[in-house]
């Protein structure tokens, strides 16, 4: 501590507790947070993402025309493309056509594991892209149980020692 005092060591139930709040958000913030990224035909005009899939894990893409601000000058829909790749082999193509403010959905499921690579491009207009990933096998919700564990081995050790402690009493 600062200032010369001093504090009791840690308690390795307080060190458990810890932990394990500590993986259960992290695990909410893994599974919680999808990027939505801004594709425009001038400035960035292709969004691309690498995919490790299993059979038949389902991919989701999401594309929604976004307004421009100088909207007398451009045009007012948007239009391209979600091409999915396996190595250099183009096997899915999906084409998108959309005014302003409407948006466009597509589910890719994957019927071989392995590494996929999927862009989404634009030829006119603006857009905000996502792609989402659902797996078939849900191995990434091991982290839910695993911060369960911990979390309620630490507070079974924290009531263990509470009840252990000696009562001091003032006379």
């Amino acid at each position: 501590m600062g200032a010369g005092g001093s504090a009791d060591a840690m308690k390795f139930s307080d060190v458990l507790i810890l932990v394990g709040v500590g993986v259960l958000c992290a695990g909410f913030i893994i599974h919680g947070w999808v990027d939505t990224t801004s594709i425009d035909y001038e400035e960035n005009p292709e969004y691309s993402k690498s995919l490790t899939l299993l059979d038949g894990d389902k991919v989701m893409f999401d594309v929604e025309c976004i307004k421009d601000n100088d909207d007398m000058i451009a045009s007012d829909d948007c239009s391209g493309d979600v091409v999915i790749y396996n190595g250099l082999e183009e096997i899915e193509t999906q084409s998108y056509q959309l005014m302003k403010g409407e948006q466009f959905s597509y589910t890719f499921d994957s019927k071989d594991s392995g590494s996929y690579q999927a862009t989404i491009t634009i030829d006119n207009g603006e857009a905000e892209a996502e792609i989402d990933i659902k797996r078939v096998l849900m191995l990434d919700f091991i982290i839910y149980p695993i911060g369960i564990a911990i979390l309620l081995f630490g507070l079974q050790k924290r009531r263990v020692e509470q009840e252990s402690a000696p009562v001091d009493a003032e006379i």
